[in-house]
């Protein structure tokens, strides 16, 4: 990890959604984000889209504006499906976007590591679904490590109690497992603060993945559901985020992840005024 500790070391960015990346440009120069992860879960970010003329015009356009770049994964690939036809064709999209990436200048791809479906209750639902990651990530990072794109996996919020679907790296014991199982320097973690908080908090996430953080998604939530609220208006300690995010070094990119474009900005101002905060070294002052 970096050494140096100092305010510039955190970069403040935003994940661009749902509208296209390059509409989303002129609006990161106006309110100074450093990073744009591009989500490609909305229809004009469907994968398809970023044909080679796109992504060169919008490499040099990311460039002129001064921001670095990373992707995210639509939502709904599970690289742990059971089915083989389908983990197989999921695999392929990474595939293809790990490729983009690479054209694009992309320092990571962020993924859902996917989900399993059965009863709960039922052990094998977990460890299928883990086998099948495993599969998947076994075939993808060679591709990354020659691409020289991270693959960040997400950590995922619990699913409801009695739902039949079991979401993988749901708790940090489940990614430090699946980080020791795979050595490759490509394999990184882009650490969800607002779904760590409705599992086994911040702290407990961090301590696994700091080593292999590239990146975090911020938002607020009251503890047990995954509200994607404003950072400040929920129950989250930023204070002790972005503390520990300085006394580690970090230097990746810290990405607010909320729909509204006001409500990101609102949001990058909030942790703006913690990042610039010489005082804030210990974790010990609360947000309000």
């Amino acid at each position: 990890m970096p050494v140096d500790k100092g305010v510039r070391a955190v970069k403040l960015g935003f994940v661009a959604f749902p509208k296209p990346p390059e509409d989303y440009i002129p609006f990161a120069a106006e309110h100074g984000f450093a990073h744009m992860e591009i989500d490609l879960f909305s229809p004009p970010q469907w994968l398809e889209r970023f044909h080679r003329r796109r992504v060169q015009t919008l490499r040099q356009q990311l460039a002129s504006a001064g921001l670095t770049v990373s992707f995210h994964a639509a939502y709904v690939l599970n690289l742990a499906d059971y089915l083989p036809e389908i983990r197989a064709a999921a695999v392929r999209y990474m595939e293809r976007l790990l490729s983009v990436a690479n054209e694009l200048g992309a320092i990571w791809v962020t993924v859902h590591p996917g989900y399993g479906v059965g009863i709960p209750t039922l052990a094998w639902v977990r460890t299928l679904a883990l086998d099948c990651l495993r599969w998947s990530l076994e075939r993808l990072l060679p591709i990354a490590e020659r691409l020289k794109v991270s693959l960040a996996l997400e950590n995922i919020n619990p699913a409801p109690p009695g739902s039949e679907i079991v979401f993988l790296l749901d708790t940090p014991g489940e990614l430090a497992q699946i980080l020791s199982e795979f050595s490759s320097p490509m394999l990184a973690v882009c650490l969800d603060v607002g779904h760590a908080a409705v599992s086994e908090g911040f702290s407990a996430y961090w301590s696994v993945a700091k080593d292999r953080c590239v990146g975090l998604h911020v938002h607020d939530n009251d503890g047990h559901d995954d509200l994607h609220l404003v950072t400040g208006k929920g129950i989250i300690n930023w204070h002790e985020v972005i503390a520990t995010l300085k006394r580690s070094g970090f230097s990746g990119a810290v990405n607010v992840e909320l729909y509204d474009d006001a409500d990101k900005v609102a949001a990058k101002e909030f942790l703006e005024r913690l990042v610039s905060d010489p005082a804030l070294g210990d974790g010990s002052k609360k947000t309000a």
